[in-house]
């Protein structure tokens, strides 16, 4: 489906937004534990191919339906701090929708935004955590302890977004809604950027 399509036809967004929160659950409920699921890659996606409501509502329905059968969390700070974080791709993907000016350029504004959601999450959700918890001092040594803590956490879900996005706009590419090139693709832009 090409974006300009895509960006008129509200059926079409409806199907585009459901396939995501559908890719987002099963990939949350298929490992909760190792922290590598596809929410961030799709959020990205979502940012760069849908409207700003759809692409935001994207990761926070997904996460809304997975918590029905996880874990609950502790107090307060740390569900919000966790929500905020698994938004915020769908706003960076906005920045995904302009052109880079090559491949290169693109595969790294990709790869950067790919990385930077595990970064946002890690530092959002152990300050919370550290914050709002008696699980650590709360004095500077206790928040290092818990950032330590929680590294392979970190280690594991920036190889997850990195290989879901990965997945996730080669994808895209295919579909003819997405180029490293030329972002966001219209059918005028595709031809151009294939070029």
């Amino acid at each position: 489906m090409q974006l300009s399509r895509l960006k008129n036809d509200r059926v079409a967004q409806a199907a585009v937004f459901a396939l995501f929160v559908t890719i987002g659950v099963a990939g949350r409920w298929g490992q909760p534990d190792w922290c590598v699921t596809p929410l961030a890659a799709i959020s990205l996606l979502a940012g760069c191919t849908l409207p700003l409501a759809a692409a935001v509502a994207v990761p926070l329905v997904a996460m809304a339906i997975t918590d029905l059968a996880l874990a609950p969390y502790d107090g307060w700070a740390v569900p919000i701090a966790v929500y905020a974080a698994m938004a915020a791709p769908a706003l960076m993907g906005r920045l995904l929708r302009r052109p880079a000016g090559s491949h290169v350029a693109g595969a790294a504004r990709l790869a950067t935004l790919a990385a930077a959601p595990s970064a946002l999450f890690f530092i959002t959700t152990n300050l919370a955590v550290w914050a709002s918890s008696s699980l650590y001092p709360a004095t500077p040594a206790g928040l290092a302890e818990c950032y330590a803590a929680a590294v392979p956490f970190l280690r594991r879900m920036l190889v997850g977004d990195l290989a879901w996005t990965a997945v996730t706009f080669a994808a895209a590419a295919a579909a003819g809604v997405y180029s490293l090139r030329a972002g966001a693709t219209t059918s005028g832009q595709q031809r151009t950027a294939a070029a």
